[in-house]
């Protein structure tokens, strides 16, 4: 069974990048959580070096990462700086963290964001300490106006699964479609949800209980 790391940036007393009424490290984290619930709906063994906010050191998150021995490794970023579009960084010597970034980057621009490339640093503790193949993804800019990419729950879950996605591509397992339930389709009419939201909850791992849940209730 393939394994999978996602390291979370910032969090506890580092909130990383701030803009237009967002955290960095709280938006990490929710594109971090939709990732691992799209993983582990295909079967992938996830690690993950937090699943709420608190106190997460880069070395910590490398150490877990290295005791996890993964397949693949992703760390969850987002950016300032007044810029636009997403980008991924990978240590330049590692053929198969290069594919891994680019089928990120192609399924981040099949849900409408630009990419600004796939990026060498000899700098960066995440793709230069970690053993696995790993990259850095930097979704998008939170003090821009290119915010309005992320702006919702329901958008930043999209990213998280466009990064499984393309986990899933450079591991060979086929993607697939959450099943269309009859409580799933009354619960969208009930509340009126677009198809991105629940595309959003669809990455729950109990998914099919809350729309049996919400179907019944009065």
């Amino acid at each position: 069974m393939s394994k999978v790391f996602i390291g979370v940036g910032h969090g506890g007393s580092d909130p990383g990048a701030v803009g237009n009424g967002m955290r960095e490290s709280d938006v990490n984290l929710e594109m971090a959580l939709a990732m691992k619930a799209e993983l582990e709906r295909h079967g992938v063994t996830v690690g993950i070096s937090r699943t709420r906010d608190e106190d997460d050191r880069l070395a910590e998150e490398i150490r877990e990462c290295n005791a996890f021995a993964p397949d693949l490794a992703v760390e969850v970023h987002n950016n300032s700086g007044g810029g636009d579009g997403f980008e991924c960084y990978i240590n330049g010597h590692d053929r198969i963290a290069r594919q891994l970034a680019e089928r990120i980057e192609e399924e981040v621009k099949q849900i409408g964001q630009n990419s600004r490339g796939v990026k060498v640093s000899t700098r960066l503790g995440w793709v230069n300490r970690v053993k696995a193949p790993a990259v850095l993804c930097e979704g998008f800019f939170l003090d821009s106006q290119d915010s309005a990419a992320a702006d919702t729950a329901a958008k930043r879950g999209r990213f998280g699964q466009a990064y499984a996605r393309g986990v899933l591509a450079q591991l060979g397992v086929q993607t697939q479609q959450t099943a269309q339930s009859p409580e799933r389709e009354k619960v969208r009419k009930r509340f009126s949800l677009d198809e991105s939201t629940m595309g959003f909850l669809d990455t729950y791992r109990f998914a099919q209980a809350l729309y049996q849940r919400l179907a019944e209730t009065k």
